[in-house]
This record gives structure tokens, sequence and C-alpha cells, in this order.
């Protein structure tokens, strides 16, 4: 993988590697949880790089509900899939509503965990910033 991203191979070419290499991962995994973290760790891997290339929903949208079908590994999983979301809006503005509500279920998520913990600092600035990045590209949550 780290060969791959160094050459920097276009997105399909990645994508085929490392859905190879999920298959491996999981044939040698012993539980059916260590199956389940596999390949929530390889759709959040793809959508991060589907983000990165700047794919539409065709490409997107699968990976998302792929996302939403595994679960999410932790808070920080669903937090960085719900800001990926968000700042894709200008690609697919049809589905404001959906990453904005993805969004808002993370914040309050977050609002759980004391105030002074990092983890809810780091995702309120992180939730902050895609908020900020969909405004300027003229989205806001009530659109």
């Amino acid at each position: 993988m780290v060969k791959l991203y160094k050459a920097n191979v276009p997105y399909t070419e990645l994508k085929r590697a490392v859905l190879d290499q999920e298959k491996e991962l999981l044939r040698e995994a012993e539980t059916p949880r260590e199956r389940l973290h596999i390949q929530q760790l390889t759709a959040k891997l793809l959508i991060t790089e589907a983000y990165g290339e700047d794919a539409g929903w065709a490409e997107f949208g699968p990976l998302l509900r792929r996302c939403e079908r595994l679960g999410y590994a932790d808070i920080t999983h669903r937090l960085h899939v719900a800001c990926l979301y968000v700042q894709s809006l200008h690609r697919f503005s049809t589905k404001a509503r959906q990453a904005f509500d993805l969004l808002a279920d993370v914040e309050r998520r977050l609002k759980r965990i004391p105030r002074s913990h990092s983890l809810r600092k780091e995702g309120m600035q992180s939730i902050a910033h895609a908020r900020a990045v969909a405004a300027a590209a003229g989205f806001t949550p009530a659109t």
C-alpha cells in the first residue's frame, strides 16, 4: 500500500489494491468481529480516497452506504465520514440535508463526552471546519 501511495497511482488502481488486500486480510481473520473491523477500516480508507479524488455521487454514495451498513469502528470514524460528506456537498448538492443530519448526529454524540476531553474538543473543531467549508461553497444546515 505504501508503494502505491508513493507511486501516486490512480484512484481506481488504489481501490482495487485495497479491496484485494481486504480479501486477503478477511481470509486470515479469526473472528466475525475482526472481519467486521477490517471491512470498516477498508470502507473508511476508500471513502477518504474517493473524497481526495473529488469522486461524484456514483462513487462516493456506495462507499458512504457501505460505511453506514458496516457501522463505524468508533466516534472518530463516524466524525471523519460525516465531515468528508459535508465538505463534498459542492459535488452532490441534493444530499445536503442527509450530510448535515449525519454531522448533527456526530455532534450530539461528541457532546456526551466531557468538555475537558481532547476528543470532544478536536471533534468539535473538525465539525466547525466542515461547516465552514460547506458554507464557503454555499451550503448551510438549513438548505
